[in-house]
């Protein structure tokens, strides 16, 4: 009826609403659907939310009730923003996947939806994560059960490969071990943990990853999973069971993860550095380094994000958008 017709106008990007009373101006005005810190800015965080917006908080602004600790909002999406997620080492750069089957790449210093990178998906977006060891590749999990990786220097021309990761059951959540190079885990609504090795020797990015081993976690449909930081055989997972299940792959009979740890053993990075380099100097009495303002790095204005976009190499560049418009990321959903 007409009732339902004007809530989902609503919805829409020119009809939202204000935040709700008690909360701050910039606030999200619908449920808050994934967050992301910034590694590089450390004080930064990320929120994708029902509204579809993308907002990015410096929380040191937090604490004084006059300040406004939202630095930038972004509106890219026509749909629920599912997943945020920062690139690894550069500290603008930010991957969103929505349910508007897309998945996004947006330089934090230039909050302009028309500048957004997009690729299309099958289906709803479920999870996005990079790859910790290469860390130009950004991989989606959607609704259908597909994942994609797209290298993100060449965005536009599609992903490197997708497939079927999870046959009978969307996939809700993807992890790459931060100790193990190549080793990625899937969890879906089929009540499963699969791994999959991404960085098979002799094999091209191209080629899909290889199906490594899977496991029932017992804790019904499953709808997140995570590496634990510390130890590269040890993830995590929970779903609708209301219970939280741990795989230490290798420690037991599971169906061939003996082979799993012979296949990755030689690979394990034993500190893969980054935060965890940094907070050891700190503890050996180093003094710790002073954080950039976030927000005078946003404030470099244009001249440094077309820098960003056209000059820089390596993983997350963003370049500036051609006229080119739509190139299909890969096979429409059924």
């Amino acid at each position: 009826g007409g009732g339902g017709g004007k809530k989902k106008k609503k919805k829409g990007k020119k009809g939202r609403l204000p935040p709700p009373p008690g909360l701050r101006p910039g606030s999200h005005t619908g449920a808050v659907m994934s967050l992301s810190w910034n590694k590089v800015h450390r004080q930064v965080l990320a929120s994708g939310s029902a509204d579809s917006t993308v907002k990015v908080w410096d929380v040191t602004r937090a604490d004084n009730p006059k300040d406004n600790p939202c630095a930038a909002t972004f509106t890219h999406h026509r749909d629920k923003v599912q997943s945020v997620a920062w690139h690894p080492s550069e500290g603008t750069v930010l991957a969103t996947g929505g349910f508007d089957r897309t998945v996004c790449l947006v330089d934090a210093r230039t909050p302009d939806a028309a500048l957004a990178k997009r690729a299309k998906l099958p289906a709803d977006c479920e999870s996005i994560a990079w790859d910790p060891h290469r860390q130009q590749f950004l991989s989606a999990a959607s609704e259908d059960g597909t994942v994609s990786t797209w290298d993100v220097r060449q965005f536009e021309n599609g992903p490197v490969h997708s497939f079927v990761a999870h046959e009978f059951g969307g996939v809700s959540d993807l992890s790459y071990s931060p100790k193990v190079p190549g080793l990625m885990a899937t969890c879906a609504i089929d009540k499963h943990v699969k791994l999959w090795d991404c960085h098979s020797p002799d094999a091209p990015s191209s080629i899909p990853p290889h199906p490594c081993g899977m496991r029932d976690m017992k804790v019904g449909k499953i709808h997140t999973l995570n590496f634990y930081p510390d130890s590269p055989w040890l993830v995590g997972c929970g779903g609708s069971g209301n219970t939280v299940a741990l795989w230490e792959i290798g420690g037991d009979e599971g169906e061939g993860t003996s082979m799993i740890r012979n296949r990755f053993g030689s690979r394990i990075v034993h500190n893969p550095g980054g935060t965890d380099e940094r907070s050891i100097k700190e503890e050996e009495g180093e003094p710790p380094k002073k954080e950039e303002d976030f927000e005078a790095v946003m404030k470099a204005g244009d001249e440094a994000a077309k820098k960003a976009r056209e000059g820089a190499a390596g993983g997350g560049v963003i370049k500036r958008k051609g006229k080119k418009k739509k190139k299909k990321a890969h096979r429409k959903g059924q």
